[in-house]
This record gives C-alpha cells, sequence and structure tokens, in this order.
C-alpha cells in the first residue's frame, strides 16, 4: 500500500513539473496581436527616400550643400531610409578613384532598393528645373514603375510650378545683400538647350515683380552675360555681386563666375566698367531651398509627386517597303472648318510640297473635335496612336512627327509617350519634331514670326497676346516669350488664358507703360473657341470685356499662328531638322 501511495505521489509531481513546463512554454509562445501588426507592417513595407544630384568632387562644398540637404530631409521623415545617386559619371569615377568613396549611379541605387525589398521610394532630385538631366532620370526610373514598388514617386525641382518661382524667391531673399541705389545681384544659372531653359525667364519676371534689382543670366542658355549687362546698364548699376544660381558651388561659380580668365563673367563686367563682389554659396547652403526639397519630398509622400513614366511594349517590326517614308502633323484640332483650312492645312500642304518623298498624315489629339467632326460632318480623323499603327501596317520605314504646338507641354509629352512604343522596332526610323518654342534660339525665330503681323505702334499702343498656359512646366515658355520680345524692344505683351502671366499681371504693365489702346491677338495656332470667346467675346469675363472696363480702347485680331507664313516656315525648319537627325 505504502508502495502504491509512493509511486501515485511520484506520478502526481511528475505531472505537475510536465504541466509546468508545458504552460511556461505556451506562455512563451503566445504573442501580442498588435505587436504581430506592427511586425509585420515594419517588416512588409521598407521606405527609401532616394537624392539625386549631379554630385560634386569638392568634399567642404558637398558638406555643407548635397550633405546637409539629405541630413535635413532624413530628420524630416525619420520613417524613410535617405540613400544617395550621382548622374555624373565623372564625378562618382574620380571619387571613387582619388578619395576610395562609392557613390551609386541612378540606375545601381533603384536596383539595389530593388533587390533589398523596399516597397516605397520617393525619388527627390536635387535639380533647379525640370531639364534633361531630370528628363534622363524620369526615363531611367520608367522600367521600375512596373509594380515593384508599392508607391514609386518622384519629387520636383526647384522651379517646376509657377507658385515654386514665389517660393524660390522668398527663399533667395534670406542671401540676399542688402541693395542700394546703383547696386544689384546677378544670379549664374547653369542653362540648357532643353524647354526648360525658359525656367529662368520666369524666375526673372518674378523677381521683377518683387522690385528686386536681381538679374539672372546662364552659362550655356538664355538670358547670356550680355543680355544682363543691357539691363544692368539701362537700370544704372554700378556695382554687382555675382552669385551662382545652383546648388553646388562648383566649377562654374569657382571658374566661369568667379575666375580671373578674360572670359569669366567678373572679368567681364569689370570690362564694362562695374566693380564686382562674388558671393561664391550654392543654394544647397541656403535654409530656404533646403526646407523647398523637403516641401516636395512631403508632397510626394502625400501623393502630389511627379509621374513617372510606364515601361511600354514596344511594338513588333513592321513590313518595311524600302524607302516608303511618311510625315505624322499632329495638332490639337479644330472642328471649325474654314479656321482649319488657313492654319492646319496650310501648314501640311507647305510641309507637304517642301518635303516630296514623304507622304502626309494627320492626327489630332483632341478626341472631343475627332468624335465631332465624325457625328456631324463625317470627316475622320486619327489619333496619333492610330495613325502610327496604321502607317506600321502600311510598311512605313521612315516617320518624322511634327507637331504643331506652340510649347512643349503636356500635349507635347503625350505625343511622345505614344511614340514610345514604335521607336525601338515598329520603323527603321521615327523622330519628333520640335514645337514653335523649344531651344532658346526658338524665341528668337519666333519674334522674328511675330513682327510679321504686328501692327504699326504708336507710344500708348501695345498688342496683347493671348496664350493657352498650363500647370505643366513650359508654362514657363510664356515669360520666356515675354523675354524675348522685351529685347526687340516691342510694345507687345503676354498673357495666358490658364496659366501665367494672367490678364491682371498685362494690365498693370499696360498701366505702366501708359497705354491707352490694345490689340488683342490669339497665340495659339488655330483662333478657336479660347480667341473667338475668352479673347473676344462679348461676356463679362473675356479679355475684352475686362480690358474696356480698365479703360482701354480695344481692337481685336482673330488669326491663328498657323496663318502666319513665317510661323509655318519655323515648323517646316523643326521638321526638316528631324529628318537630318538634329532634333
Amino acid at each position: 500500500m505504502k508502495k502504491l501511495i509512493k509511486g501515485l505521489s511520484f506520478m502526481l509531481a511528475l505531472m505537475l513539473v510536465v504541466g509546468s513546463f508545458a504552460g511556461c512554454a505556451k506562455k512563451e509562445t503566445t504573442a501580442d496581436p498588435v505587436q504581430e501588426k506592427k511586425q509585420e507592417a515594419n517588416e512588409e513595407v521598407k521606405k527609401a527616400i532616394l537624392v539625386t544630384s549631379f554630385g560634386t568632387s569638392y568634399a567642404d562644398t558637398r558638406k555643407v550643400t548635397i550633405d546637409a540637404v539629405e541630413e535635413k530631409i532624413a530628420k524630416a521623415f525619420p520613417d524613410y531610409e535617405v540613400r544617395r545617386a550621382f548622374t555624373s559619371e565623372i564625378i562618382i569615377k574620380k571619387l571613387k578613384e582619388r578619395d576610395n568613396i562609392h557613390v551609386d549611379t541612378v540606375d545601381e541605387a533603384m536596383n539595389k532598393l530593388k533587390e533589398e525589398g523596399y516597397k516605397e521610394v520617393i525619388v527627390q532630385p536635387l535639380h533647379i528645373i525640370p531639364g534633361a538631366e531630370y528628363s534622363d532620370i524620369k526615363e531611367e526610373l520608367r522600367k521600375y514603375n512596373d509594380g515593384t514598388f508599392g508607391k514609386f514617386v518622384l519629387g520636383r525641382p526647384i522651379l517646376t510650378y509657377q507658385k515654386d518661382y514665389e517660393k524660390a524667391v522668398e527663399a533667395l531673399k534670406l542671401q540676399l545683400p542688402e541693395l542700394k541705389e546703383g547696386q544689384a545681384v546677378v544670379l549664374m544659372g547653369h542653362g540648357t538647350h532643353h524647354p526648360a531653359n525658359a525656367s529662368y525667364a520666369d524666375l526673372q519676371s518674378v523677381l521683377d515683380e518683387h522690385n528686386l534689382n536681381v538679374y539672372v543670366g546662364t552659362v550655356e542658355g538664355y538670358p547670356e552675360i550680355t543680355d544682363v549687362i543691357k539691363k544692368l546698364k539701362a537700370k544704372n548699376i554700378k556695382e554687382v555681386t555675382l552669385m551662382p544660381y545652383m546648388v553646388v558651388a562648383g566649377d562654374h561659380a569657382q571658374n566661369d563666375m568667379a575666375g580671373d580668365e578674360d572670359d569669366s563673367w567678373k572679368t567681364i563686367l569689370k570690362k564694362e566698367g562695374f566693380t564686382v563682389n562674388t558671393y561664391l554659396h550654392g543654394l544647397g547652403e541656403n535654409a530656404g531651398y533646403q526646407d523647398i526639397y523637403v516641401e516636395h519630398v512631403k508632397d510626394a509622400i502625400d501623393g502630389n509627386g511627379e509621374e513617372i513614366p510606364m515601361p511600354v511594349a514596344s511594338e513588333e517590326k513592321g513590313n518595311w517597303q524600302e524607302g516608303k517614308k511618311g510625315m505624322l502633323v499632329v495638332s490639337f484640332g479644330t472642328s471649325y472648318a474654314d479656321t482649319r483650312k488657313v492654319t492646319i492645312d496650310a501648314v501640311e500642304e507647305k510641309i507637304a510640297k517642301a518635303f516630296p518623298d514623304y507622304e502626309v498624315r494627320r492626327a489630332f489629339t483632341s478626341k472631343i473635335i475627332i468624335k465631332k467632326l465624325k457625328e456631324r460632318d463625317n470627316i475622320f480623323v486619327d489619333t496619333p496612336e492610330e495613325a502610327l499603327s496604321k502607317m506600321k501596317e502600311e510598311g512605313f520605314e521612315e516617320v518624322i512627327v511634327q507637331p504643331l504646338h506652340v510649347i512643349a507641354g503636356a500635349e507635347y509629352d503625350e505625343v511622345l509617350n505614344v511614340v514610345e512604343k514604335y521607336k525601338e522596332k515598329a520603323f527603321k526610323k521615327i523622330v519628333v519634331g520640335k514645337p514653335i518654342l523649344y531651344s532658346p534660339h526658338d524665341y528668337k525665330m519666333a519674334v522674328e514670326a511675330l513682327k510679321e503681323q504686328l501692327p504699326k505702334l504708336g507710344k500708348d499702343q501695345a498688342v496683347v497676346l493671348m496664350g493657352h498656359g498650363t500647370h505643366h512646366p513650359a508654362n514657363a515658355s510664356y515669360p520666356c516669350l515675354q523675354s524675348a520680345i522685351d529685347d526687340e524692344g516691342l510694345n507687345v505683351f503676354v498673357g495666358t488664358v490658364e496659366g501665367y502671366p494672367e490678364i491682371n499681371d498685362v494690365i498693370k504693365k499696360l498701366k505702366a507703360k501708359n497705354i491707352k489702346e490694345v490689340t488683342l491677338m490669339p497665340y495659339m495656332v488655330v483662333a478657336g473657341d479660347h480667341a473667338q470667346n475668352d479673347m473676344a467675346g462679348d461676356e463679362d469675363d473675356s479679355w475684352k470685356s475686362i480690358l474696356k472696363k480698365e479703360g482701354f480702347t480695344v481692337n481685336t485680331y482673330l488669326h491663328g499662328l498657323g496663318e502666319n507664313t513665317k510661323y509655318q516656315e519655323i515648323y517646316l525648319a523643326h521638321a526638316k531638322a528631324a529628318i537630318e537627325g538634329e532634333e
């Protein structure tokens, strides 16, 4: 009996021990569901901000500019890992060989983020304008916009939309010296032959509105230093402070701006009789500009970033017929038959006559107009996509796409996107020509063409041009056109329906010039609805009515640029450049 009790006691103790171990084990493996979800979320969503810039090999300069901006971004967005990429392979190579510092290219950085399982990526370029480098980054990112990242957004440069120019000027004020009478600041921008060069003229326009004695020039674009000197002399400026309008005060600032060589801006200005001071600090050192980049990152995170193009599936090779060439003329279109005849038809006929080896085809970008023409007039017009598809099927070997756009805006971008899928294999050659206002040289040509239709103007008479306007960065083309017009000393003022400058901005200029009589002209290829109604209509909000209420005598000129033979010739020149491989 004692043995039995002893045995039962042993078994009971053993069960209690095993139970206690089991309880402990169960307690250790039970997780808090809330904590588990948080852990899963942290594991799943890896976030990064890739900060891209041209780069610099100057360590001290890099520290106070690029490093400083990256640190500010990292502090503002602690949930994101901040990575770096440079676009200059020369600087990347130099840093690697000289300092044993490795910096990724954009492609290398993106591949690493992809391989490391990041799901949210914001790419923030440290560019001033949305120029060629920015466009190249957009294209480079295209192949990564394939769904790999749950969120993939591109931030914008300093000068992109009109509101950005106001903020840029406010930030610039933080580094401006106190200017007395006879003193001015001259900003050196980089400049480019990309359409975004117009940004510098837009910046100048906003600086002028703030009544600042600050003048913008560029090293490789428009305005040039000679254009700036004319303005300085007109304002009776005696002393100038040179400042780089670049993120980093690198070679351009050190040599082209502040160097002692005969062709440096400092030397040129001294020869012209100016006292010259230099300020060798990049915008990246300015806390105001650092904050703008932080704000642009925030916009991108909040869903207000720039769209990254999607990868495109290339069209298969067409059945090329040797020597078969086509010219696709693309325009927004118009449903007004009489207007179409003297504008779009006239340009197409001139192109056909100039290039007899090319079959001229037509495409409209406005689906509303295409539909209206089909239903009302039984006229069929292709979209660019439809036209190119047909040309491929019909065996065209070479295609030149010549848009009849005024600026390189959203519609021009759409044409480029359509052409993208046909570039690789569909045709042996496909090239897109340029719109009226593209490179700095185009503005001079455009002003010369405009003179053909200007009336003779007295001192108190002016012409007001109505441009369309856009929220696309290419809206800067209109202030740039105004700058080129001003260079010619013409009483002509540019406004827009849907962008900047607005009619109120124009009215201020008219009154400052003591203008009494105005002739309104559309700065559009076709004098369509905007010209007929928004410009010359009798409604209270038409430009004609607004100007009359302000006391001006108003005349109207209802002819599109497409009727002007000189503008027709500009389109021919751009088509010729595309054929010859210069576009």
